[in-house]
């Protein structure tokens, strides 16, 4: 039975992104587009660094050891949707005009916290890979 419990969330992990993928071929975004997309994968990479951060005290209360295995995968769709959300700024709203992007990150406060916030994820996720397990250590 708990075989099963990994791939069932990987599935409904993937679902915030089936919905957008829906959304944009049946032309159902709304007036604003690029900014129901942005807002979409900006809101599901908070709440999957929610769900990270939520196993070991879920561990602590249940006192299962279940919890954990789960860290490592809501981790990496934490990333997997900053990532979406950050290509969707970057490609989409600014079409990779650097000069604009930098001048929002160093201006606007919550593009700099995002942006700062994606790049303590980039670390997290490399290092994440069951290859690296124990290998920082001393």
């Amino acid at each position: 039975m708990r075989k099963i419990y990994k791939p069932s969330l990987f599935f409904l992990s993937l679902i915030p992104l089936i919905v957008i993928i829906y959304k944009t071929l049946t032309n159902n975004l709304g007036p604003e587009p690029i900014k129901e997309i942005t807002h979409h994968t900006g809101e599901w990479a908070l709440l999957f660094i929610v769900f990270t951060l939520a196993m070991s005290p879920l561990k602590k209360i249940t006192n299962l050891n279940i919890w954990i295995s789960f860290r490592r995968m809501f981790g990496l769709f934490a990333f997997f949707y900053a990532s979406l959300h950050l290509m969707t700024y970057v490609g989409l709203d600014y079409r990779f005009d650097l000069e604009n992007i930098s001048k929002d990150i160093l201006t606007k406060k919550f593009i700099f916290i995002g942006f700062a916030a994606w790049l303590l994820l980039v670390p997290l996720a490399i290092t994440s890979s069951k290859k690296n397990d124990g290998y920082f250590e001393t």
